[in-house]
């Protein structure tokens, strides 16, 4: 498959890479947020696991670690049908990601300062 050709000609290939862990990023955040969860450790672990297992099959991923911020998740049912679900205060991620000759770094991380979930790239070097 020759995937190229759909790219416009003079795209650079690290801003391709960098093209590619925004899919990422934004394919971990977004299919996190509103899952149900639990504060039994050994849920989020599965999750944890789960979600690193499925996130490093998308294409040029070479490492996935999720963190779940275990102290963030409430646990006090207010009635019998109540859960704790994920949202952005609790999930720390990084995802490494190699493209041709370019490696990427990236983070999703709950910035307190910022009161938001930030998506970014760390670094990006040749390889």
């Amino acid at each position: 498959m020759d995937e190229e050709n759909y790219f416009c000609e003079d795209l650079s290939e690290r801003e391709r890479a960098a093209f590619e862990i925004g899919i990422k990023l934004g394919t971990l955040y977004h299919t996190l947020i509103g899952l149900p969860i639990s504060s039994d450790p050994k849920i989020i672990e599965s999750i944890e696991n789960g979600f690193e297992a499925a996130i490093s099959c998308q294409p040029y991923v070479k490492n996935v670690k999720i963190e779940i911020l275990k102290d963030k998740i409430i646990g006090k049912k207010k009635h019998e049908f109540d859960y704790d679900e994920i949202d952005g205060s609790v999930i720390n991620a990084e995802i490494v990601l190699e493209y041709k000759n370019t490696k990427v770094f990236a983070k999703v991380e709950w910035i307190e300062k910022l009161q938001y979930p930030l998506m970014f790239i760390q670094k990006i070097e040749k390889i």
